[in-house]
């Protein structure tokens, strides 16, 4: 490679470098003020021009959010958060795992069909269904419980289509060679395939645990009980009651708290993440 061309590559690199660098920083620039906002009084974050970084930080937003008795403490909409989102995520990637696996590596009747509703299923927003399924639930006494909020998540039309195209990028020997070792269709699935699905696992496991922490409607519609509801729920809630009274200091306190367990949890995945959508579709 001459000299010119080596400098013009690293040129180009640089800009791409800049250009990423500014978009970042943008994006970046509201979760600063979120974080910002939360540690600083409430009579200083509504003063304008507003003010980046705080005189007197303080953490009484978040002690107010946590133990205040006017409003849901927190604390107990975290609780529930995480009741309903771990279970959700074990149980959508178990069914997603079991209905992707014979999809992958078995043939029978009716597979392109089976695999065609599958497909529709992800061009029906899950929202057409909430009327049935609160009419469901209701007969069977389950609002205000948290089999209500873990149930509807665990059917996954995109779980079973990603893990369905992970599955298929597996060598097939490996399968033939257990079977004729005497491994059973479930051993196989759970020794062999799911072992070396880890990307694929982890990354709808992201998807599934964002879908159930951010979900807001259908807590909305089934929670009636403060004591019950989620995070996104106690969020809007607090918007309401203390948007008007300019506590925007607590606001703020209550988004971080929510986002918390969002960025750790893509953080400690974050490797795997990239790796199964990168792999994933390798086969159609």
């Amino acid at each position: 490679m001459s000299q010119k061309k080596w400098k013009i590559r690293n040129l180009h690199k640089f800009l791409l470098w800049i250009f990423i660098t500014v978009i970042s920083i943008l994006f970046l620039l509201p979760v600063l003020w979120m974080i910002l906002s939360s540690i600083t009084p409430n009579n200083v974050v509504i003063l304008y021009p507003p003010r980046w970084i705080p005189k007197h930080p303080t953490l009484i937003n978040y002690i107010k959010v946590f133990t205040t008795t006017e409003t849901t403490p927190v604390g107990r909409a975290l609780i529930n958060s995480v009741i309903v989102t771990f279970p959700s995520v074990v149980l959508t990637l178990l069914v997603s795992s079991l209905a992707a696996y014979p999809l992958a590596r078995m043939k029978f009747k009716g597979k392109k069909f089976l695999l065609l509703l599958i497909l529709m299923g992800l061009m029906i927003p899950l929202q057409v269904s909430f009327i049935s399924l609160f009419l469901i639930f209701n007969a069977v006494g389950w609002l205000n419980t948290y089999q209500a909020l873990i149930l509807p998540a665990v059917i996954s039309p995109f779980g079973v289509f990603l893990l369905r195209q992970f599955f298929i990028s597996i060598p097939g020997e490996l399968e033939d060679i257990a079977m004729i070792d005497g491994c059973s269709r479930f051993k196989i699935l759970f020794v062999i395939i799911l072992p070396l699905s880890v990307p694929a696992l982890s990354s709808l496991a992201i998807f599934a645990f964002l879908g159930s922490w951010n979900s807001f409607l259908w807590p909305l519609i089934v929670m009636s009980d403060p004591n019950m509801m989620t995070v996104p729920v106690i969020l809007s809630y607090y918007l309401y009651t203390l948007a008007g009274l300019r506590e925007w200091g607590s606001i703020m306190a209550v988004a971080v708290v929510a986002s918390i367990p969002t960025i750790i949890v893509f953080m400690a995945f974050q490797r795997y993440f990239v790796q199964g959508i990168a792999t994933t579709g390798i086969k159609g």
